[in-house]
């Protein structure tokens, strides 16, 4: 089956929908790739080498991948959303599963880290501390509840949440959109995303002004990385791309060219300072990660066999939300053990290691990281969608 079998090409508002059976696997393991990059990033935060020059070509490398990520699920969101959505399905069955596919094992880790913290007698901040249990974080223009949150990379779940409340109405709009004008409405989707920044320069104060956030203030570097509402053009861009497929309009494209113009961009980003790129740059990346989602599905639909849909990177996608909340926490508490140190938050003073045994534990905590993602996926995320991702069956009353 090819992109272009999937579905006729339907003139006017092309509301189709995957066919039965079609699976994509390569956007599985995609979630693996983009959680990778997220980690990587995060080994950044703390010295990994003892020789400051490596370690400063590390975090080179390491720092705007954080960024590029987290655009690459915003994306990836809405591609397999809308790829997914079914006729038959109504808005409350579609919200009662991002919930219970979010909340269990978040609940489940943010309980773990809370009583690590206990243990290691730290301090709870309580309103940043209840405000993160409710994934509500990036609503607040405050740093503080992103630092001090509990599980501190969860700030992106309170995105993906809103945007889990907007897909029905989101869909309704895409499917009305005429199948000839979807590329027209993803380019726009697309200079949206672009004119961000321009929109808080001109409404928003610049000030505070910080080192960190140099020469963004603090509440335009919010409104543009971290402000809910001004992602979802990212979650918007891929469920048209969705679409496109679907409709049949999409072009021959290998996922290998399209991921090697996302590295070309990305090297030609690193010279940015990372504050800029966040801000600005980010956007550009929407384009070379749609392009890899889009050219990955059709390359599945075309049956062909590549590393994205092996079975060993689908498993790894499956797990890979669960890896998504354990990450810092086990990588941190790592590397902070050789200090003899608690790891919680990042507060520690970390021992760096030579070149060879840096390398070496990064990949160990890897792949600590991906046990401990599983065991959690294992436990809590498989049997709650089980038990709770659809209504129970109404059992037959006997007939007396």
């Amino acid at each position: 089956m090819t992109a272009r079998e999937v579905q006729p090409e339907v003139r006017g508002a092309p509301a189709i929908h995957a066919p039965s059976g079609v699976q994509l696997p390569s956007l599985t393991a995609l979630r693996i790739v983009a959680a990778t990059l997220v980690f990587i990033h995060h080994t950044a935060f703390q010295p990994v080498f003892a020789n400051q020059g490596l370690q400063d070509v590390y975090n080179a490398l390491a720092w705007n991948i954080g960024a590029i990520s987290i655009t690459f699920f915003f994306v990836l969101s809405g591609f397999v959303l809308t790829w997914t959505a079914k006729q038959t399905d109504s808005a409350k069955q579609f919200w009662r599963r991002r919930v219970v596919k979010i909340f269990p094992s978040h609940l489940v880790v943010y309980a773990i880290v809370l009583f690590l913290m206990f243990v290691a007698g730290r301090s709870v901040r309580w309103p940043e501390a209840l405000v993160s249990l409710g994934l509500l974080q990036a609503w607040v223009p405050n740093n503080d509840y992103f630092f001090y949150a509990i599980n501190p990379p969860t700030w992106s779940l309170s995105i993906e949440l809103l945007f889990y409340l907007c897909f029905p109405l989101l869909l309704l709009l895409v499917n009305r959109i005429r199948a000839g004008r979807l590329w027209l409405y993803a380019g726009l989707t697309g200079v949206a995303a672009l004119l961000v920044p321009v929109v808080s320069w001109l409404i928003l104060p610049g000030a505070p002004a910080g080192s960190d956030f140099a020469p963004f203030s603090w509440p335009q570097m919010w409104f543009n990385y971290f402000f809910p509402v001004a992602r979802v053009f990212e979650f918007l861009g891929g469920m048209i791309l969705a679409k496109i497929l679907l409709a049949g309009r999409w072009p021959t494209v290998r996922p290998l060219y399209a991921g090697v113009l996302l590295v070309a961009l990305w090297v030609v980003t690193l010279p940015v300072s990372h504050n800029m790129f966040d801000n600005v740059y980010r956007a550009l990346f929407n384009i070379p990660i749609a392009l890899l989602i889009t050219a990955a599905a059709a390359s599945d639909l075309a049956g062909r066999r590549t590393l994205l849909n092996h079975r060993g990177m689908v498993w790894l996608g499956e797990i890979s939300y669960c890896f998504y909340l354990v990450h810092v926490t086990v990588l941190f508490s790592l590397q902070a053990a050789f200090s003899r140190q608690w790891g919680l938050g990042g507060i520690f003073e970390a021992h760096p290691f030579g070149t060879v045994p840096g390398i070496a534990f990064i990949i160990a905590a890897y792949l600590a990281c991906v046990l401990f993602g599983w065991l959690v996926y294992r436990l809590v995320e498989r049997p709650a969608m089980r038990r709770w991702a659809r209504p129970r069956r109404a059992r037959p009353v006997a007939v007396t």
